[in-house]
């Protein structure tokens, strides 16, 4: 026999809320049907049925189920705006409705939400089906156009292929002309130079153009022609054979013109219209290719094996592709690791990189100017050159406190206290001597493990201090204020269980008793605006979130384990408690602002998170929409 579960809800003129505890129970042995008269909720051994007053619409984008911290969270929209001032039904109670009626109330209920499911599931199959067509159509498209590109890719190469063939007849046609007239054609040998490649094309294409050679000759150059001409052949000559070969009569030593001739690598500059240049001057011989024996050749040079050495670094990466500052960063966390590596050791380059009372001297300054990573530099590199340099380990811890490193201000610190405890005699020309040294060691601590929210043993440290120097008031308060914190820490450690276990007032009764301790520990009023968010008590909430981020704000207004200003965790828990606030905000039906705080939200969410991003602008959305029905 099932459990009747309990609940708790809330409502607006449009918003009707229900909160169910789990009871330990399983996010996935929920079952929930929500239709627009009934809603039922089964886990484990228990189940709920909730007759609805009114009617819901089940299909609105604004309606949702949550499970969070272990409570069931169901969000529907009215379809008639109004306060009801009842859940259930008339008549359910008082058992004047039968069961008779409540079953027929239900089952037409569920028929409606059958049938518009099953109207969803039709038009996402329509969608899906025209989503596919449309597919096939964009790549039928595609495949036509990669057709045509072919098509036209061909008809292209056919085109110019033809052209060449027509061209090459029309050349033909030419030198059968030519010989039919009786014209000679030389030839040219190895030894002759021709005109420059591009200035020769020239030549070829102005008589490749034409049919008849003739056309572009004018007459006073035929009659050159005829009267220079060894053969006798008038006109049909192109150029001066005589010229080209210094005055000889030999037409044998001419050239002819063909293709291999024109696209002559070793042409001379001519001018355009395709002259020759005059014959080379007298004692300067031409010498053919094929006459080459090599015995003029010069011997090969000497072979001389180069070899090249790079500065040596600690990182194996090229230097134009390394990040120095992240490098930097890096050697100055992991210093106290890298006592032996050699690059390291390499860059002391004088007396003023190898005196530790020199390097501690200059992190002091590097310090005092706020350049922390470099003074852990010069600290480290003193504390390598002489182990016995406890100074520099200390001031190297309160530098990490100072970047937020407060795990490694403890390391340092504890390093600190062990050799100064084996070997006190190192201390002996230190201001303040052992118990000087000793207090500040305690305190750098304890506030590194405050930072870190271990306040019990960060009591400890202040308690040690204090007892090095009873004198002083702002230690015994420090300490004080230390235990307050550690008890505050445990109350609200014990919220936090019961709030993961699900129970909600008992997690409220506890984060309120730990503020009451302690009004500025922002954790435990963040923590509680979340818990009375789930019980329904939003304008609590909006208060307590208000508080909270006014305490985040203010630097050195908070108590408790905070995340230091600028990190990406302090980023965070001011996002999470904004969008409480903006939760709680549009319960009360406030939309407008709610809207503003899911848009402040939404800024401060870093561009690579995209899925919180979405989340957040969806609310915005529906947001604005609730807004304008209002």
């Amino acid at each position: 026999m099932p459990l009747t579960g309990d609940y708790t809800w809330t409502e607006t003129a449009t918003i009707l809320k229900l909160t169910i505890p789990l009871h330990n129970s399983a996010p996935s042995s929920v079952d929930l049907v929500c239709s627009s008269l009934f809603i039922k909720v089964s886990f484990e051994q228990y189940l709920i049925h909730i007759d609805l007053h009114g009617q819901v619409d089940d299909g609105q984008k604004g309606s949702k189920a949550v499970v969070k911290n272990g409570v069931l969270s169901i969000k529907v929209v009215k379809v008639d705006k109004g306060v009801w001032g009842r859940l259930e039904v008339e008549g359910k109670e008082s058992g004047s409705l039968s069961k008779q009626d409540l079953s027929a109330r239900r089952e037409e209920s569920l028929e409606k939400m059958r049938s518009k499911l099953d109207a969803m599931h039709e038009r996402a199959k329509e969608v899906k089906i025209e989503e596919e067509r449309g597919q096939v159509r964009k790549q039928m498209a595609l495949e036509q156009a990669e057709r045509q590109a072919i098509d036209d890719l061909k008809a292209t190469e056919k085109e110019k292929a033809e052209r060449e063939v027509y061209e090459r007849f029309n050349e033909i046609k030419v030198e059968e002309a030519k010989k039919a007239a009786g014209a000679v054609v030389p030839k040219a040998e190895k030894v002759v130079k021709f005109a420059p490649k591009k200035e020769a094309k020239k030549a070829k294409k102005k008589y490749e153009d034409d049919d008849d050679f003739d056309d572009d000759i004018d007459m006073e150059e035929e009659e050159e022609n005829q009267e220079t001409s060894p053969s006798g052949s008038g006109g049909d000559e192109i150029w001066d054979i005589s010229e080209v070969q210094g005055g000889s009569e030999n037409p044998s030593e001419g050239f002819d013109l063909d293709r291999d001739a024109l696209d002559d690598d070793d042409i001379d500059e001519e001018e355009e219209g395709g002259a020759m240049p005059p014959a080379p001057p007298a004692g300067d011989e031409i010498v053919d290719d094929d006459e080459l024996d090599g015995s003029d050749v010069p011997a090969p040079r000497n072979s001389v094996r180069t070899t090249f050495k790079y500065t040596p670094r600690l990182f194996k990466t090229p230097a134009r592709e390394s990040t120095i500052p992240t490098e930097k960063e890096f050697v100055a966390k992991n210093r106290p690791h890298l006592h032996n590596h050699g690059l390291l050791n390499k860059e002391a380059l004088d007396v003023s990189e190898s005196d530790p009372t020199w390097l501690k001297g200059k992190g002091d300054d590097l310090f005092r100017n706020g350049d922390y990573l470099s003074a852990i530099n010069a600290y480290s590199s003193a504390y390598e050159a002489s182990p016995t340099m406890l100074p520099a380990l200390s001031n190297r811890a309160a530098c990490y406190l100072k970047i937020g490193e407060p795990a490694r201000c403890i390391a340092d610190c504890d390093d600190a206290l062990r050799v100064s405890t084996e070997k006190q005699g190192l201390l002996a020309d230190v201001p303040g001597g052992v118990g000087g040294f000793w207090l500040k060691l305690f305190v750098r601590r304890g506030t590194a493990r405050c930072q870190l929210g271990d306040f019990a043993t960060a009591a400890e440290d202040y308690k040690k201090a204090w007892d090095l120097n009873k004198a002083s008031v702002d230690l015994k308060n420090d300490f004080e204020k230390m235990e307050r914190l550690a008890a505050v820490s445990e109350i609200k450690k014990k919220g936090d269980a019961k709030l993961g276990g699900g129970e909600v007032e008992e997690a409220v009764e506890l984060y309120s008793e730990a503020v009451e301790m302690d009004k500025r520990f922002v954790s435990a009023v963040s923590n509680r605006a979340g818990a009375l968010l789930a019980m329904g008590r939003f304008d609590e909430c909006i208060e307590d979130c208000d508080a909270a981020l006014d305490m985040l704000a203010n630097l050195g207004s908070t108590s408790g384990p905070v995340p230091p200003p600028g990190s990406d965790k302090r980023r965070d828990w001011v996002i999470a408690t904004v969008c409480r606030r903006g939760k709680a905000k549009s319960e009360t039906g406030k939309y407008s602002d709610a809207v503003k705080d899911f848009e402040m939200a939404l800024k401060l969410v870093p561009e690579g998170r995209t899925k919180v991003r979405d989340s957040l602008a969806n609310d915005v959305e529906k947001l604005k929409e609730l807004q304008e029905l209002q």
